[in-house]
């Protein structure tokens, strides 16, 4: 994944517990979710366990109306936890119609 990519947020995001919101939104009340990769950057606290999907962080920005400012839901605190983990987004694919 990298910047200017489209992406929305995967089932492995919506089934936490901070993302329940979005969950409901795009499952139940089929609203879409879709948002571009803006930023792509290291993770400043990489330790020997840290595991390759927690070494890059991806910042996004929503299109759509109401998308969360991070991955523990909505960011008051952007540059500490507005932003991703590369298992929480997939890249959106296009419509049918």
């Amino acid at each position: 994944m990298k910047v200017g990519d489209l992406v929305t947020l995967s089932t492995y995001a919506l089934q936490s517990a901070p993302l329940a919101k979005w969950r409901i939104m795009t499952w139940e009340d089929k609203k879409p979710l879709a948002g571009i990769v803006v930023e792509v950057r290291d993770s400043k606290y990489i330790r020997p366990w840290t595991s390759e999907n927690e070494k890059k962080l991806f910042i996004v920005r929503w299109i759509s109306p109401g998308g969360p400012g991070g991955r523990w839901g909505l960011s008051f605190r952007f540059e500490q936890d507005g932003f991703f983990y590369r298992n929480d987004l997939k890249h959106l694919k296009k419509s049918k119609k």
